[in-house]
């Protein structure tokens, strides 16, 4: 005997746009001024490929348009795992792993590490004109992790210092990874001053909370919990467990209007796509028993990691991406196998 997932409530609609077809794994969507976003994703391969980069793109209108897609990074090395910021000043910062330099995956899917030191795979890039051209790659080296994968949003602290999420192999171990932060004092221009957030856990998103650093944090078992930081990320709490396996990774935002606070993550469960849960706690406590499925439509499991920002207005917008087909994907729209899509909601969702 097994359990399964039944729903009880409305069904109702929301409005979804195309970002990008043909393309658009692993999205990370950023805020800017004036309610400019911008979005990174995966462009020139599948899950895995040595031929795959990362592109981006910018929306002036809420995220209902988007320009076309400018590579960041040559292919054959493998780009991919983004992370990105948007400065204050409106500048992008954008980290990402080049896998293919000297590490790459085993029949098993398993990441092999690099032979000794090596080089440095993480690179770090920035653009003032809305990713149009970039500035020449800085490359970093963990001080942690054997290599270091970056990933989600760059967010900025009360000192205007950056946060980067990252993860990857202890130092001197082959497994499992371990979730981490990185740091900047120079806007992005170098990166350090490390501190562990979990072992046996990888893909990790911040979010500040007053003088609390909340975190979304992918655990071995392909679950999601919730770790709080008390001093800008250099210690951190014990997990506490919310989503169940297959529902990761996770994205963390605080509702302006409510104070509230929003977990969106991939579902890698029927229905595959994205849920929302919302907590009025901090994230102690989740209302489990209304979780919003904004996208339960997807065709295979290779579906989800969504990002979510609020524009100035109240609005949600979630990026989420489909590799194996959606509803969408059917003649009628012709968006593809393979595509980026943006969902445009709003907490009245959630009801009560």
């Amino acid at each position: 005997m097994i359990h399964t997932d039944a729903f009880v409530g409305r069904r109702t609609s929301i409005e979804r746009t195309l970002v990008c077809a043909m393309q658009g794994q692993f999205p990370v969507l950023a805020r800017g001024p004036a309610d400019e976003l911008a979005v990174v994703f995966r462009t020139g391969a599948a899950h895995y490929g040595r031929g795959g980069t990362l592109a981006t793109a910018y929306s002036v209108d809420g995220g209902r348009q988007w320009s076309d897609p400018v590579e960041v990074a040559a292919r054959g090395d493998d780009v991919r795992n983004p992370a990105l910021g948007v400065l204050a000043d409106g500048r992008w910062v954008l980290a990402y792993w080049q896998a293919g330099m000297h590490c790459y995956p085993l029949p098993e899917q398993r990441w092999k590490l690099p032979a000794g030191a090596g080089a440095p795979d993480l690179f770090v890039i920035a653009s003032g004109d809305r990713g149009r051209t970039w500035t020449p790659p800085r490359p970093q080296r963990s001080e942690l992790l054997a290599w270091c994968s970056p990933f989600g949003r760059i967010v900025a602290g009360p000192d205007g210092g950056l946060l980067m999420p990252g993860y990857g192999p202890p130092r001197g171990a082959t497994a499992p990874f371990d979730a981490i932060v990185r740091r900047s004092h120079d806007d992005g221009a170098t990166w350090g001053d490390e501190s562990r957030v979990l072992a046996d856990a990888s893909e990790l998103s911040l979010c500040w909370m007053g003088d609390r650093l909340l975190g979304a944090v992918r655990r071995g078992d392909g679950s999601t919990a919730i770790v709080v930081s008390r001093d800008g990320g250099h210690s951190w709490s014990e997990p506490r467990s919310v989503t169940r396996t297959g529902e990761h990774p996770a994205d963390l935002c605080v509702l302006r209007e409510s104070g509230q606070l929003l977990l969106s993550f991939g579902r890698r469960r029927r229905p595959l796509g994205c849920g929302a849960l919302r907590s009025t706690d901090g994230g102690v406590t989740w209302d489990r028993a209304r979780e919003v499925v904004l996208a339960g439509d997807g065709i295979g499991n290779d579906v989800g990691y969504p990002s979510t920002v609020q524009l100035a207005g109240g609005a949600l917008v979630t990026v989420v991406y489909f590799a194996r087909g959606s509803a969408a994907s059917e003649p009628v729209d012709g968006w593809g196998e393979t595509s980026c899509q943006a969902l445009h909601w709003d907490e009245s969702l959630f009801g009560g």
